[in-house]
This record gives structure tokens, C-alpha cells and sequence, in this order.
């Protein structure tokens, strides 16, 4: 089974840092790595079958909790210990207010960011385009597909997300759908997204996931998402608006509703994002010492008595043998990148290069029209043009890092 987001699997919403949320619900488990300030907001309601009473890490605050009404309907609200509560009067009809650490924050953290900076350098296997105002997404594979795109420029086309008047994503329903929305700013306007040409539903969600591993803002009023979010490093601002699937930010502020429809997609494993592992083995040597000593005694008859004494010494020795490190999964994330830029850099070449020896050839035809080289040169200049926006946006890429300094990744 795919790792996928890992700790956070299970989690409805996953907030590394601040929740400020009111007068909405999440449907599933909710953990919150910061303060979290709710009010009149419940969680759990959609979690099926109910875990047995006061056994559900259902609400998990490692930050200080203020929390006025709503309810936490299917298990125990979890505090760290060293957590202020500056005021607690959620319901808990299937658990209670205990204290303790069940999920380790910083790792999960870092396990994302890290996902999601290399799902992002996974090559497009589908294909775009701007119609009348609605992005049209089309894969063809039966068990994956992904897509990329500039949220302030989709597919070339000047044309921002907000934009737009609706999104259709045309693929099997049997497919994992990986959309890899790039830009620091992200914001949704007003609009529908579609499944294969009629309204997407909850269950189709599932299988998708928006992925935006540049975002430092993350903004929706009223568009319903359908797929999980993942955005890493950004602060989430929300109005009235709904999302279904698995929603990780940094911080998440507003009202949005969150729809208890858990990724069951398979996405490639981050393998350079996760923690080697150590061995550790014992050996025992058991050294036997044998040692005599002489004792003589003098009366009328002299006597010697030989005694031998064996003493058995045990030592154990333990030797840890660590299992080779992977590279910094952030420098290997950033190789990762730049590797794929070389690729690009190099097949756009191939087709610099085709162009030219075409319109070579034909202009050495004897008896070609004016016209066939006329078109031929148009020809060349839209591919041209579309080469040179295909470099802007992978000069955009390596802009990403350019003040990246990873002279000694395997000690960082």
C-alpha cells in the first residue's frame, strides 16, 4: 500500500502550526500542531463506524486550545501535556479531555513538505487546455495521471485560477489524479468543478489530489474542491466554501466546511523523504581461564596439595550498524528538480533543432512556393514561441531555489 501522507493518513485536517476556524465542522479527525481557537465547530461527525468510547485521538492539540461550544463527536480531545487550556467547553459525548502525545508533529511536517516538493518534480503524463474559460484536464491512463500548471498562467494562456468559470477532469474513474498547481499566491474564484463533463461527487474525490508545493496563501470563498489539498507552507484563508478530502496547511483560517472523504489514491512513494532505519546486534564470548595454585605443609611426612580453580568470564559486546543514509530528502528533492529541468532543457533542443533542418529542407526544394515557406516559417515561429514560454516557466522552477546553498547535503 502506498505511503501517501503518511502520519496524517487518517486525519481530516492537518494543521502544522494555528486553526482558526468558526461556525463549521470538520467531518473526520482533526490534530492541530498549534494554538487552536475554534468556535461552534465540530469534528468527527462522519467518522464510521463510532470507535469504541474514549479510545479516538479524534482532536489532537499540541499547542494551547481555546475552544468555545461545538462538539467532538467521536472520541477523546488530546492536549499535550504542556499545553495551556485557555478555555475548553466542546462537548465530548463519545470521550473526554485527556493529555498526551500521540502524534509526532515535527515529523509529519517534514515528511509532507518534503512529499510535496517531490510530487511536484513528477513529469506531466496529461494534458490541458483553456475552453471558453473552463480548464479542461485530460488523462488517459486507467491508474495515474498528473498534471502541472501555473496558477497565474495556466497552460500559457495569461489566464489565472481565479479566471477561470470551472475546472473538468477528464479521466477513468479508476485513476489517481495528482495536480500539481505551482505559484506562491493561490487563489479560486467562483466556479464548479467537474468530473468527465457533470458535477464531480464525493466519492470521486478520492482518488484526487491538489498539490501546491510553492503556496505560502491559500485563498477560497466559495468553490467546492473536490480532492485532498495539499499545501504545506501556507496559511489557509476561508469563506463558507467546502473540501473534500485530506486537508493539510500550514496554518487554516475561516469557515470552510471539511468533507470526510479520505485519499485512497495511490501516489509514488517519496522515498528520499523517509527516515532511515538502524540495526542493532549482540554477541556474546564466553573466555574460561584456568589457574593452579601450590600449598605445601611440613610435618613428619610432607605433603603437596594441588588445587585448580576455573573461573568463567562472560563479555558481551553490542556493535549498531546503521543502515545507509539517504541523501537530505530537501537536497535530494532539489537535485530532483534540477534534473528534471535538464531533461526538459534538453528535449526542447531536439526540437529547436528539428525545426530548423525542416525549414531547411524546405527551402531547398527548386520549386517551392512562396507561400509553403511562408507557412512553413509560421509554423516554426508558433513552436518557437511555445518553447520560449515552456523556458520561462522552467526558469520559474529554478528561481525556486536560487539562493539554495547545498554544498555538503549528505551533513545537512
Amino acid at each position: 500500500m502506498a505511503i501517501n501522507f503518511g502520519l496524517t493518513n487518517e486525519y481530516n485536517v492537518f494543521v502544522f502550526q494555528s486553526m482558526n476556524m468558526s461556525n463549521t465542522d470538520a467531518e473526520g479527525r482533526v490534530a492541530v500542531g498549534g494554538t487552536a481557537t475554534l468556535s461552534n465547530y465540530g469534528v468527527g461527525a462522519n467518522i464510521s463506524p463510532l470507535p469504541p468510547a474514549g479510545t479516538d485521538p479524534s482532536f489532537v492539540v499540541d499547542g494551547d486550545i481555546n475552544v468555545t461550544a461545538g462538539s467532538n463527536a467521536s472520541g477523546n480531545t488530546v492536549i499535550n501535556p504542556a499545553s495551556t487550556v485557555i478555555n475548553y467547553t466542546m462537548g465530548n459525548p463519545n470521550g473526554s479531555l485527556t493529555t498526551g502525545t500521540p502524534i509526532d508533529f515535527a515529523e509529519a511536517e517534514r515528511y509532507l513538505k518534503c512529499a510535496s516538493t517531490f510530487w511536484s518534480t513528477l513529469p506531466s503524463t496529461g494534458t490541458g487546455e483553456v475552453v471558453f474559460g473552463q480548464l479542461n484536464l485530460t488523462g488517459i491512463d486507467s491508474a495515474f495521471n498528473v498534471f502541472s500548471f501555473d496558477s497565474t498562467n495556466i497552460y500559457g494562456t495569461g489566464q489565472a485560477l481565479n479566471q477561470l468559470n470551472g475546472i473538468n477532469i477528464i479521466a477513468p474513474d479508476t485513476a489517481t489524479m495528482l495536480i500539481n498547481v505551482t505559484g506562491t499566491n493561490i487563489q479560486y474564484g467562483s466556479y464548479q468543478i467537474f468530473r468527465n463533463g457533470v458535477a464531480a461527487t464525493r466519492t470521486q474525490a478520492r482518488k484526487i489530489l491538489w498539490n501546491y508545493p510553492d503556496a505560502l496563501i491559500w485563498s477560497n470563498s466559495t468553490t467546492a474542491i473536490y480532492g485532498s489539498v495539499l499545501a504545506p507552507f501556507a496559511t489557509a484563508n476561508t469563506t463558507f466554501s467546502q473540501i473534500n478530502g485530506n486537508i493539510i496547511f500550514s496554518s487554516f483560517n475561516g469557515n470552510a466546511e471539511s468533507h470526510n472523504e479520505l485519499f485512497i489514491g495511490e501516489l509514488p512513494d517519496p522515498t528520499v523523504c523517509l527516515l532511515s532505519t538502524s540495526r542493532t546486534t549482540s554477541s556474546t564470548t564466553t573466555t574460561t581461564t584456568t589457574s593452579s595454585t601450590t600449598t605445601s605443609s611440613s610435618t613428619t611426612t610432607t605433603s603437596t596439595t594441588s588445587s585448580s580453580t576455573t573461573t568463567s568470564t562472560t563479555s558481551t559486546t553490542t556493535t549498531t550498524t546503521a543502515a545507509p543514509l539517504p541523501r537530505s530528502p530537501r537536497c535530494q528533492a532539489i537535485s530532483d528538480l534540477l534534473e528534471s529541468v535538464a531533461l526538459q532543457q534538453a528535449a526542447l533542443s531536439h526540437i529547436l533543432n528539428a525545426e530548423g533542418e525542416k525549414l531547411q529542407r524546405i527551402i531547398a526544394y527548386e520549386m517551392v512556393s512562396h507561400e509553403t515557406i511562408l507557412s512553413a516559417n509560421q509554423s516554426v515561429e508558433s513552436m518557437v514561441h511555445s518553447i520560449s514560454q515552456l523556458e520561462m516557466i522552467l526558469q520559474d522552477k529554478l528561481d525556486l531555489f536560487k539562493d539554495c546553498y547545498c554544498c555538503d547535503c549528505e551533513n545537512i
